[in-house]
């Protein structure tokens, strides 16, 4: 099982590879909500073992909020710290798609996602724990929600990602995508 620092590691970290990455403690708290939902309705189990709180702004870790709350509004600034020793194979590339799927939107668009009227967060009273079980069952039930499957990957090595046109950043959809040898390239 994961450690929940080492997976906010993960995101700060991979944010910071970026030239114009940037990820605050509301979005990395999201990107952990995130993780931890699909880890649930891929697994049946979780990522890590920190209860997720309901408050005003969406889910968050306690835990994680203390230490980064420093840094306000503001951009966590990377370390350049290694984030794939920690992490199984399995787990790594299960982050990877999480960031994929969802590093690509800002703050404000992932705290409006996480107050849909059917959410967990929607469902607890604030500043209490959301049930892990609730979490699991809206990750697992919800239509709106891409399904992740976990998947084995024998590589932990990330490319730096790039902007689209549209701001977006993009991740390698894997090491074989030709794009990223032309773009790597240029």
């Amino acid at each position: 099982m994961a450690n929940i620092y080492d997976v906010a590691n993960f995101f700060i970290e991979l944010a910071g590879q970026d030239d114009e990455g940037e990820i605050t403690n509301l979005k990395l708290n999201k990107l952990l909500y995130y993780a931890q939902g699909h880890y649930l309705a891929a697994l049946n189990k979780p990522l890590f073992t920190e209860a997720i709180e309901a408050w005003d702004l969406g889910p968050v870790i306690p835990a994680i909020y203390q230490k980064y709350k420093i840094c306000g509004k503001n951009s966590i600034a990377a370390e350049g710290k290694d984030i794939a020793e920690n992490f199984s194979d399995e787990e790594y590339s299960f982050l990877l798609d999480i960031a994929r799927e969802y590093g690509k939107y800002t703050a404000a668009y992932l705290v409006n996602k996480t107050h849909e009227p059917d959410s967990p967060w929607a469902q607890t009273n604030r500043n209490e724990v959301i049930n892990i079980e609730q979490i699991a069952a809206y990750f697992s039930a919800n239509e709106r929600i891409k399904p992740f499957k976990i998947k084995l990957n024998d590589s932990k090595n990330i490319a730096i990602g790039h902007r689209d046109s549209e701001g977006f950043l993009v991740l390698p959809a894997d090491e074989n995508d030709d794009y990223w040898d032309n773009y790597n390239e240029a």
